[in-house]
């Protein structure tokens, strides 16, 4: 070690600059590994403190992707939902929805009626809520298919529906409800017929299990002379655009809901969630950041006079602070890549175990409860950094005024 202060002492001889750097890094590593199992005891404590951060901070991130897709599903956060108040004044007739399509930043628009109707097929008859709509809906809507295809433009007589629907109709499951003919029979108010009553043919099958739901081309309701639609769909090019076309639409007196509002009530939520985790995990960092401090003063106490005569043999003060600094920094690093690294592999047999005892219970899709995006582990590293600099700084203040007479006369 002292060779290397020689070494690096005669180059400074012609070029008056501090020690080089690596070799401030190599005897920090040194003095590291002077003391294995203090240094191992150190490591290990960072890497608990980082380790349960991370831990409890990927199980919150990955718990509010979860909640926010199943929540969301399908639903673009480009897309914008148009419904009207209760108003006689205000309606979604053909010419709101030709402003609508009309505004900058439209991609695409779809409309869509509702009523509720009765179903009838095979000697029986239940209630069921009728939607007719047209193919941009169709496709803005981004329904499941459980068996089938999705209605064409064309598709004046046919028809699809929902699982529920199926399993009111007395079939056992989606593929027995294909081909079989229905009739619809839907009161309609506010249009030219008093009613919508004609005969389909199942061409699919969604996969929802809510109430009885029946779709049909919004042509039907069109040709018997109804005047509003329930509800439009928007999308626009991008989700920035999202606040300021939803200002435009309501504007014009109708009401708006985006699934950015849904986002932002679960970030919300998971936030503070997301906080009191990280705060149970700060718990195992203040202990590392106490063993931290303790083996860098220790250390500093061990080798005061091995500091005083690096001075004496050329090192300057600053090189003293800076080699205290690269011990910190190598703690640090060690123990947060370790810490994360466990985190991220405890993470992945919890999820791996999660998705076998769940499909035990029948459940196919698989889900992932631990996140692991690169800006958490970039973000975690940095602030480990960050606090091992905080650590290390009275120490290395110390080790840069040590007075290397007086550290050379002590035993």
């Amino acid at each position: 070690m002292f060779a290397k202060i020689r070494k690096a002492t005669r180059a400074r001889m012609s070029n008056p600059n501090v020690i080089p750097t690596n070799v401030l890094m190599h005897m920090a590593w040194r003095n590291l590994m002077h003391k294995k199992l203090r240094a191992f005891l150190t490591i290990f404590g960072v890497v608990i403190g980082i380790g349960a951060i991370f831990f409890l901070l990927s199980f919150g991130l990955g718990l509010q992707k979860l909640v926010t897709d199943q929540v969301i599903g399908n639903q673009s956060v480009k897309s914008i939902d148009v419904t009207t108040p209760n108003s006689k004044i205000i309606k979604l007739d053909n010419a709101n929805y030709i402003k609508m399509k009309n505004l900058p930043h439209v991609v695409q628009i779809g409309a869509s009626y509702s009523y509720a109707g009765s179903l009838k097929a095979g000697g029986s008859e239940v209630d069921t809520i009728v939607y007719g709509e047209d193919q941009n809906y169709q496709r803005l809507e981004n329904l499941t298919l459980a068996e089938g295809r999705l209605l064409a433009a064309d598709d004046t007589d046919k028809v699809m529906i929902n699982n529920a629907a199926v399993r009111s109709m007395g079939l056992k499951d989606a593929n027995a409800a294909m081909g079989k003919k229905i009739s619809l029979n839907v009161p309609l108010t506010g249009a030219n017929r008093a009613e919508l009553n004609s005969s389909f043919t199942i061409v699919g099958v969604i996969d929802s299990d809510g109430g009885n739901e029946v779709f049909i081309p919004g042509s039907n309701f069109t040709n018997a002379g109804v005047r509003a639609y329930n509800q439009i769909k928007i999308e626009v090019d991008t989700s920035g655009n999202v606040p300021n076309m939803r200002k435009q639409i309501e504007s014009l007196g109708f009401m708006t809901t985006s699934p950015i509002d849904t986002i932002d009530q679960i970030n919300q939520v998971f936030k503070f969630f997301n906080v009191m985790l990280a705060g149970f995990g700060a718990i195992g960092m203040i202990v590392a950041v106490l063993g931290m401090f303790n083996t860098l003063t220790i250390s500093l106490l061990e080798r005061t006079k091995e500091v005083g005569l690096m001075i004496t043999l050329g090192g300057r003060n600053r090189d003293m602070r800076k080699l205290f600094v690269f011990e910190a920094v190598l703690l640090s690093l060690v123990g947060a890549i370790v810490g994360i690294l466990s985190a991220v592999i405890a993470g992945q047999i919890i999820n791996l175990a999660m998705n076998a005892f769940s499909r035990q219970r029948g459940v196919t899709d698989s889900f992932q409860l631990f996140a692991t995006p690169a800006w958490l582990v970039l973000g975690t590293i940095l602030f480990m950094l960050c606090v091992g600099l905080l650590v290390v700084y009275i120490p290395a203040r110390r080790a840069a005024k040590i007075n290397p007479i007086d550290a050379l006369r002590r035993e």
